[in-house]
């Protein structure tokens, strides 16, 4: 289960334009941190930092990996789904 910040923060990325389509299951989300930077997702993984160090941080907790550009795909696909 996400934290409701890691919620708040993907959220604010969808309210702020920073979720890009590219393909059906391609998303660029540039990184609210440093406008310069921004990651490319999948439908469960991201190369941003806080999803790759998940098991590290978590110990793995029998929880999937998840960052808050994950978060904000889901969010995402729910406004945007027909």
């Amino acid at each position: 289960m996400s934290s409701s910040n890691t919620i708040k923060k993907a959220k604010k990325l969808v309210d702020s334009g920073y979720v890009i389509k590219i393909e059906a299951d391609l998303f660029q989300i540039k990184s609210s941190s440093d406008p310069e930077k921004s990651y490319f997702v999948t439908g469960d993984t991201c190369e941003c930092f806080g999803f790759k160090n998940y098991y590290k941080f978590h110990h793995g907790n029998g929880q999937k990996a998840n960052c808050s550009h994950l978060e904000a795909i889901r969010i995402f696909k729910q406004e945007n789904s027909d």
